[in-house]
């Protein structure tokens, strides 16, 4: 295990919302390794006054669990607070549960979930601590906010375009590649973000036409897809991708990877 991630977890105490005893084990254990203390929690806080989740410093939620009587469910608990917190769920959890998720110090694992992956990003919800400003520069490569977004699936064009809004970005939308080529071209946007399976003219096919075009061959561009798939993020970077994202993806880690891609290159 890597050292840092172990010394971020270890003292840290973790509260456990609408788990079935087995997988609340399975996670507790997980956190053991590092030394952090999980427990499992009840809709009801245990001080009066206090939330459910004030004693701990991040939570793990169950995103498919419903309410209980006068209980609230916990996705829409969580989403009421400002904790850190790992959401557990489904694809389709994580569509209708996207409000929940929507903040710097949120994270998403797909069932089932390998120990590793959740240290890692209990980890890096906890490392969350910058503000947006400090992520997203207030001026990228070519003075504009302009991006364009590219994709068939209209949930993911929505999420996507509700982050950019949130952190003062216009936001372009294209249903293919060939329609984000020629916004791109148009537009001249800050950046460009292209799913990788479009119809019409795909992600790659995109890109290869955006880096052959003297109008848009510098223009910043990160490929979207929902495949862990390695040779084809070798393939994206060897066309001229500046990055790659895999969904299910929050916010914190997509606003961080825009404005790494459009941070103004230093002064020589």
């Amino acid at each position: 295990m890597d050292e840092i991630i172990q010394q971020s977890l270890a003292g840290k105490r973790f509260g456990l919302m609408g788990f079935a005893t087995p997988e609340g084990d399975s996670i507790i254990a997980a956190l053991a390794t590092a030394r952090g203390i999980g427990h499992v929690i009840g809709a009801q806080p245990l001080i009066p006054g206090l939330s459910s989740f004030s004693p701990f410093d991040a939570c793990f939620i169950n995103a498919s669990a419903t309410s209980s009587g006068e209980h609230p469910a916990p996705i829409e608990m969580i989403t009421r607070s400002r904790k850190p917190a790992v959401i557990v769920g489904s694809f389709e959890d994580l569509v209708t549960g996207f409000a929940a998720l929507f903040d710097l110090n949120r994270e998403f694992i797909l069932r089932p979930c390998k120990p590793e992956e959740l240290l890692l990003r209990t980890h890096r919800v906890l490392r969350f601590v910058e503000t947006a400003e400090a992520i997203v520069p207030t001026a990228p490569r070519n003075g504009t906010r302009r991006v364009v977004v590219a994709d068939d699936d209209a949930t993911t064009i929505v999420m996507i375009s509700t982050i950019l809004k949130h952190f003062k970005f216009e936001c372009l939308v294209a249903h293919d590649g060939k329609e984000a080529l020629d916004m791109a071209r148009q537009k001249k946007p800050a950046l460009v973000l292209l799913d990788v399976s479009m119809p019409q003219m795909d992600g790659f096919e995109a890109l290869t036409a955006l880096r052959g075009d003297l109008a848009t061959r510098d223009t910043p561009v990160i490929l979207i897809s929902a495949h862990r798939d390695e040779a084809e993020v070798v393939k994206g970077f060897s066309l001229g991708a500046d990055d790659y994202v895999t969904k299910p993806f929050n916010s914190g880690e997509l606003i961080a990877r825009i404005g790494r891609v459009l941070r103004a290159p230093e002064a020589q």
